[in-house]
């Protein structure tokens, strides 16, 4: 009987002949699976960028600081978004391609990842939508008044200050998602938020008292 050496042993010729066909089945599971979330990804990303287009979304994207920065980058919001429904559905036929082929050394990972990989596709979800509104937010701030009580108020320096705090509690959100220990983020955004309390609140005070003081006159006059 004609005998193979392989991986120090020696084996029969059948054996190697069965082995073969197992890495053939397995790598064709493996192609079948990839190709499959391959054509998925491009109808998925095909329809989410039509959606983004048809929903009015650029027009918003175009006022922030990220949107600002896609479109420096050379691409559309539709092909931002794109971009990530696609690759994200690419990234999980990979490893459900790995977790197919039924390898015990890899196995452990695959499911770590992939359990994983749902708080980090919600996390950039997040990331991105709460900076979405943050940066509209302080818009509305800044043009929700004329150009000179801006610059009287500081409205520019409150609506960035705003800005701030948003995108400190976004991070906060989007690390707490994806598993990260925020402790320390949680004590810092409370004394944080206690200072930005008492900031407003003084410049509110300011606003109200500007805006009553020719009423004031009228009261008390001389």
């Amino acid at each position: 009987m004609l005998s193979l050496v392989a991986a120090g042993q020696l084996i029969s010729l059948q054996e190697f002949v069965d082995l073969l066909i197992i890495i053939g089945h397995k790598a064709l599971i493996f192609s079948l699976v990839v190709i499959a979330g391959w054509v998925i990804g491009r109808l998925v990303g095909a329809l989410t960028g039509r959606i983004v287009m048809r929903a009015g979304v650029d027009p918003v994207m175009r006022k922030t600081a990220i949107g600002r920065s896609v479109i420096r980058s050379g691409l559309t919001t539709a092909d931002f978004f794109k971009a990530i429904a696609k690759w994200s559905i690419y990234a999980v036929s990979v490893l459900l391609a790995f977790k197919a082929i039924d390898v015990p050394s890899i196995e452990g990972p695959v499911d770590g990842v992939l359990a994983f990989l749902p708080n980090l596709i919600g996390g950039i979800i997040m990331l991105v939508a709460g900076a979405i509104i943050a940066d509209i937010v302080g818009e509305l701030i800044k043009k929700g008044a004329s150009p000179e009580h801006r610059e009287a108020f500081y409205l520019d320096l409150i609506a960035n200050l705003v800005k701030i705090i948003l995108y400190f509690m976004v991070i906060t959100i989007v690390m707490s998602q994806i598993g990260m220990d925020v402790t320390i983020l949680y004590t810092v955004a409370q004394a944080f938020a206690w200072g930005a309390a008492i900031f407003m609140g003084v410049t509110v005070g300011v606003i109200v008292g500007w805006f009553l003081k020719d009423k004031l006159k009228e009261i008390f006059p001389g």
